[in-house]
Order: C-alpha cells, then structure tokens, then sequence
C-alpha cells in the first residue's frame, strides 16, 4: 500500500498563514535571540576562557619564580651561616707577626712535653679584599710526644689553618728534645680596622 502526498492547495495554505506565520516570527525571534543575545555571549565566554588560561599560565610562571626564589633564599641563608661560622675561625688583626706571635705562644709547650719555639717567620701574605692569607714558619724542637701535642694544638686551634710543609730531623742527644721540626702553615687572617 502507498500513500499518496497531497500538494496543499492555496486555499489550505491561506488557512494555516497564521501558525506558518507564527512559526515565521518565532524564527525570526529565534535568530534574534541568537544574534543578538547568545553569539556575544559566546565570543565574551571564549574570550573570558582565553584570558583565565592565560592568567593560569602566568600565575605557574610567577609560582615557580617564587619557588625559584624561596630556593635562592634559603640558599643564601645557609651560605651566610657557614660565612658566618668561618668568620669566627679567622684571625682578626691587621698585622701578619701578630698573628705568628700568637700561634707562637698558643702553640708553644708549657707541660712535661718539652716544646722549645726556637723562631717564627712570616713568608709571605697574600690579600684577598676584607682577608689576607699569611704564610708562617716555625722552627721548634721538640720530642716525639711535643710534636703530637703541638700537632693537636694546632689541629684544635681557635683560628683555621693550614699545613703546607712540615720537616722533621732526628739528633742525636743524651737528654731533652731529640727533634728538629721546621713547619709552614698558611692562616687566613680577617683584616680588622686600622687604628
């Protein structure tokens, strides 16, 4: 069975202008709305979208700047610490022999250990800005016992310093220190105000 189609015929048409009518302006409406209302909204949604994307971005950017820097900061802070700690191992003064005749006396033996600081010398000073490095030789005897303890005052001494050279001669002699020690330490001096 088939179902034939009718063309409508105008005098139908004329019957139903009113709801083709009514559909014509909701149409119309439609579009309007669309045009008028919904496609602004749309752009203005995309372009907020945009604009919160690169907000986002820009925001990971400055996070991981600040996290850059809380990394730097913390950085610098353990840095000033070890300085700090340094500085508290630094000779202060101006002069290099003061420095000589202080680990002279500090070094030197005043127990059963015989330590006999025959001189000291100052080689050479080198300057580095706010410090100085200053290159000392010590020329002592001693027995075996003097030299482990002047080693340990030395290894324990308030300011850091460096052993470079260290000579050793054995004489031979009946009593007291059977040792000649020539040492060359290097000691970084922190340059105090001059008077």
């Amino acid at each position: 069975m088939q179902m034939k189609l009718e063309k409508p015929t105008w005098a139908e048409m004329k019957k139903q202008r009113i709801t083709f009518a009514a559909v014509g302006v909701a149409i119309v409406c439609l579009l309007l709305v669309h045009f008028l209302w919904l496609a602004p909204l749309m752009a203005q949604q995309e372009e907020i979208a945009l604009k919160v994307k690169q907000q986002n971005e820009l925001v990971q950017k400055y996070k991981e700047k600040l996290d850059k820097a809380q990394s730097i900061r913390e950085n610098l802070v353990k840095q000033q610490q070890e300085m700090e700690t340094m500085q508290k191992r630094l000779f202060r003064g101006n002069d290099p022999y003061q420095l000589a005749a202080s680990l002279s006396e500090s070094l030197s033996s005043k127990s059963a250990e015989k330590l006999d600081m025959k001189t000291y010398q100052v080689l050479a000073s080198k300057e580095y800005g706010l410090y100085q490095e200053v290159h000392l030789r010590f020329n002592f005897m001693t027995t075996i016992g003097g030299l482990k303890l002047f080693l340990d005052r030395l290894k324990n001494f308030q300011t850091t310093v460096l052993v470079q050279e260290i000579n050793i001669q054995k004489i031979q002699r009946k009593g007291g220190p059977d040792l000649v020690v020539n040492i060359v330490i290097a000691a970084l001096m922190e340059k105090g105000e001059k008077s």
